[in-house]
């Protein structure tokens, strides 16, 4: 990959010279190969480095660690493996010099913005050359081919670049992502909290509670369960992916509950205002006691009154189901076309990664796929019928399988939530300092189909309608 590098993409090198290169370098038996003679006595630029420390570095970590960590599949940081020369580097840097990940980053995102800068300029003048008349069409043409690879090489690099941002923040929480899942699974344990309460806010977490019992069922609450699971690839891939487009849409719904809570627009509840209506009559009873003249039965009857409410009160409480949690009800006030706008991914960098990082952990979604439509059949009359026989394919194994306890079912399932999380952080943040991502069309809805939770158009008095906030800031 280090020969097949756009020339054009050189920034300022670092020295290298460095405490750390010179360190490494002691450490090496015999002295490195020189790139000069792999490229023929050239020497390009790999982002912001040259290429000769680059390579140097590399091979003195490949002996350190008794192998090139690249090619080491248990000290991977991740199944998904960099497309490009760029997210090698960084992956790198995450690895064995992650106090320079950051700045690296940064230059090759505003490298990118340079670049982009630079080709709008270059479709205005191409656009009105070609206006000119008389004007030969061919080179227009072979521009714009030129321009569709490298736009393709762009995304790729920017998908990368995303991606080892996502890997970052797994990593500043401490928690290792899954490697490739195959047959008997068996992975160390490691720490939930760190997956749940490190990432989500308070309110965010209760809807995590509810998904995680929604995909897995009454096992999800046993915290120390070691009862083994058997099931198909395919049902694995699919809660997988669909728990990271919870974690997305999670993502996006609580950046918007908390926008509107900190700016005081929020509807208030039933439950709350009525308990807040309570403390204004409690404040007002306690004030009035406390200016009038009070006899010695008044404190026994208010102090009899008093614990008949309580008691009255609490046995009011105790058939009552658990309230909904405030982001629930904020959530359920949405009208349709609000729901489908923020449940969706709006960039196709996002869109790819959910595929990639599903097809790195469990495999080819397709593959997949056609192994269940072969096992099922066509001639099935009834969903009981459909269950019955992919029960059956995976009992005897005619599709791919995963045999896994329950924790590790769960530890999956949170991670692929904090993954759409993560996903969701790096694309607002490209998204509003760098304008790179490329959007994709919002779905269509169905006539009529704005109507929803709420009335056709209403939020429910005061929800958020569709558009109302705009991607960026949410």
């Amino acid at each position: 990959y280090l020969t097949t590098m756009h020339s054009g993409s050189a920034l300022l090198p670092p020295s290298t010279s460095s405490p750390s290169l010179s360190r490494l370098s002691a450490s090496k038996q015999q002295p490195p190969r020189t790139v000069s003679k792999n490229l023929n006595g050239r020497t390009r630029p790999l982002g912001f480095l040259r290429l000769p420390a680059f390579s140097q570095r590399r091979r003195v970590c490949g002996q350190a660690s008794s192998g090139d960590w690249a090619n080491n599949e248990s000290s991977a940081l991740t199944p998904v493996k960099p497309r490009t020369a760029y997210g090698e580097m960084l992956q790198y840097y995450l690895k064995m010099e992650p106090e320079l990940f950051q700045s690296a980053m940064e230059d090759q995102l505003n490298r990118l913005k340079e670049e982009r800068e630079e080709k709008e300029k270059k479709e205005r003048a191409i656009q009105e050359a070609a206006e000119k008349p008389n004007k030969d069409k061919t080179e227009v043409t072979l521009y714009k081919r030129m321009e569709e690879v490298r736009a393709s090489e762009i995304r790729a690099t920017l998908e990368d670049l995303m991606y080892m941002s996502i890997l970052e923040k797994f990593v500043l929480v401490g928690v290792p992502m899954l490697p490739r899942l195959e047959g008997e699974v068996d992975v160390m344990p490691t720490n939930l909290k760190a997956l749940t309460e490190g990432i989500h806010s308070k309110e965010a977490l209760e809807m995590v509670r509810e998904h995680l019992l929604g995909v897995m069922g009454p096992t999800a609450q046993n915290q120390f369960s070691n009862a083994m699971l058997k099931m198909s690839k395919f049902q694995m891939a699919q809660v997988y992916a669909a728990s990271i487009m919870f974690g997305y849409f999670l993502r996006r719904v609580d950046k918007r509950f908390q926008l509107e809570k900190s700016l005081g627009t929020l509807p208030m509840q039933r439950d709350e205002a009525v308990e807040r209506l309570n403390q204004l009559f409690a404040q007002a009873d306690s004030s009035e006691d406390d200016d009038g003249p009070s006899s010695s039965e008044q404190p026994s009857s208010s102090s009899t009154s008093g614990s008949s409410s309580s008691s009255g009160s609490s046995s009011n409480r105790m058939p009552q189901k658990k309230p909904k949690s405030a982001l629930r009800s904020y959530v359920e006030q949405f009208d349709q076309a609000a729901m489908v706008n923020t449940a969706r991914i709006v960039s196709a960098e996002g869109g790819s990664l959910v595929e990639r990082q599903t097809s790195a952990v469990l495999g080819d979604i397709k593959k997949l796929t056609a192994q269940i439509q072969a096992a099922v059949g066509t001639d099935a009359t009834s969903l009981e019928e459909v269950m019955m026989r992919m029960a059956k394919a995976v009992e005897t194994d005619a599709v791919e399988t995963l045999t896994m306890t329950v924790g590790t079912q769960r530890r999956a399932v949170l991670e692929a939530v904090a993954f759409g999380t993560f996903l969701r952080d790096v694309e607002s943040w490209v998204d509003t300092e760098y304008q790179l991502l490329t959007p994709l069309p919002p779905p269509k809805l169905p006539p009529g189909g704005m109507g929803g939770l709420g009335g056709p158009g209403a939020g429910g008095g005061g929800s958020p309608k569709g558009g109302d906030t705009p991607d960026a800031l949410v």
